[in-house]
């Protein structure tokens, strides 16, 4: 695919998962020379209580070799987190403080409107922004639960604050109050996550990354919330994760789409968009393909995710040079 002539400039960047293992592990300086302007870290809950000074390390060596660092908090109540296998101590430790699903049981992840949650999540949200130089954090799908025609939350704290507005009892289905009571929950939470590192330093940008477009209507935050997001005090980048492969379709098909849809939400607003995609140096994810499409698409940010797929692979040594040189090509 050849490049279109006046297509903007693209930034591309790297999700590290790994925890702190992968953190010893990669050479930042290295992964400047291949191209990435940026760093997406995972911090995990369990993992930040003992080596947190590991990813203050790391984030640290990685604004010395010239990319920018964004923090992924993962784990902490399971609020902000798609990977259902993440462990939460807190989760753990206080069940009375997860969310009550409709019907009637406790389910494994935090409830946001838990003012005790929300005290413990915000005061490790500082403590990072303390330890690790970063230039923003970034938010990974924040849901309520749902699963299987069972939805939550009814605990005692949702049901009071959806009393007060609604000025009825919270009922067992899924209505239109219910959801919209849900994502307006979500917008507040993320209000609270984002002034708890911007006490720390204004200047930390607070992204969010929604559920799938495809996928997202009944969790929380997905297709048909993407301009309330985008207009939420909370947001200061939009970040989209396009799942071509796992959804069957077309790579520049869906690319092009979901970046037309999600410019849709963030034109008006003045705010950057963020595209996230799946890469690896398999010829069936066509990442080279992909990053030249985004350019032509107008993308001006991108993500490969992730670190386990691509740079961590058997493959990526023979493939580094390549995409060393279509990155150059897309900036």
């Amino acid at each position: 695919m050849t490049l279109r002539r006046g297509a903007g400039a693209v930034k591309v960047g790297l999700s590290i998962g790994g925890g702190v293992a992968t953190m010893e592990q990669l050479e930042p300086r290295e992964l400047r020379n291949d191209g990435f302007t940026s760093v997406f870290i995972a911090c995990y809950e369990d993992e930040m209580r003992w080596h947190a000074q590991t990813a203050a390390d790391f984030s640290r060596a990685c604004q010395g070799a010239g990319l920018e660092v964004y923090v992924v908090p993962l784990g902490y109540g399971r609020v902000t987190d798609p990977d259902a296998s993440t462990e939460s101590l807190y989760v753990s430790e206080h069940p009375h403080h997860c969310q009550v699903d409709s019907r009637g049981r406790k389910v494994p992840k935090a409830c946001p409107n838990n003012p005790a949650f929300l005290e413990w999540f915000s005061s490790n949200m500082r403590t990072l922004a303390w330890l690790l130089e970063c230039r923003g954090f970034l938010w990974d799908e924040p849901t309520m639960y749902g699963a299987r025609g069972v939805w939550a939350c009814r605990c005692e704290w949702c049901q009071r604050l959806f009393y007060g507005e609604q000025q009825r009892q919270m009922p067992l289905e899924l209505d239109s109050d219910v959801a919209r009571f849900r994502r307006n929950s979500l917008l507040m939470f993320l209000l609270a996550a984002a002034a708890a590192v911007q006490a720390v330093d204004r200047r930390l940008a607070s992204v969010v990354m929604p559920t799938s477009l495809q996928s997202g209507r009944d969790a929380g935050l997905g297709s048909d919330t993407l301009k309330p997001l985008a207009q939420s005090a909370a947001v200061d980048m939009l970040s989209v994760y396009v799942p071509w492969q796992s959804a069957g379709r077309d790579m520049e098909v869906a690319l092009r789409s979901t970046v037309e849809e999600a410019n849709a939400a963030v034109r008006a607003e003045r705010k950057p968009l963020l595209i996230w995609i799946g890469g690896s140096p398999h010829p069936r994810d066509k990442l080279l393909e992909a990053l030249k499409v985004a350019r032509n698409a107008g993308v001006e940010q991108m993500v490969i995710a992730g670190h386990q797929t691509l740079t961590a692979s058997s493959a990526y040594e023979r493939f580094r040079p390549e995409l060393a040189r279509t990155i150059a090509q897309v900036r």
